[in-house]
């Protein structure tokens, strides 16, 4: 082998070594973009999805102040109807038509009781 061709065949392997090296910078840049695309992707999910929690615990959080409000009232009313229990001393809890009026007052009262406080945390924007 002459020295002529031992230099064309040195320079063809340095071409393809050329061809090699640029194939697989572009390679490179095509994974690597598409790595930053998915991790951008990722990103927002993990965003959205926080977003979605938080909502989730709104409602939870607004059930449970619903539910508190509601037990509230209901607890003024055993108040009231154990009031009356333990300590009216009179001829009128004798009477069927003062018992009927007076549950059907406590439970007017329980539900306006309910109302006034629901409407007052939505006038003060803690429940929507």
């Amino acid at each position: 082998e002459t020295e002529q061709e031992r230099l064309d065949r040195m320079e063809g392997e340095t071409e393809m070594c050329e061809e090699l090296l640029e194939y697989y910078l572009q390679r490179f840049e095509t994974v690597h973009s598409e790595s930053e695309r998915l991790l951008d992707s990722m990103r927002d999910l993990e965003e959205s999805i926080s977003v979605s929690l938080a909502s989730r615990r709104l409602a939870v959080n607004q059930l449970e102040l619903r539910l508190s409000i509601a037990t509230f009232a209901v607890a003024i009313g055993a108040l009231v109807t154990g009031a009356f229990g333990m300590n009216l001393r009179s001829t009128l809890e004798m009477s069927v038509s003062w018992f009927y009026g007076t549950c059907c007052l406590i439970v007017l009262g329980c539900f306006l009781i309910n109302r006034l406080l629901l409407s007052w945390t939505q006038k003060m924007k803690i429940l929507s």
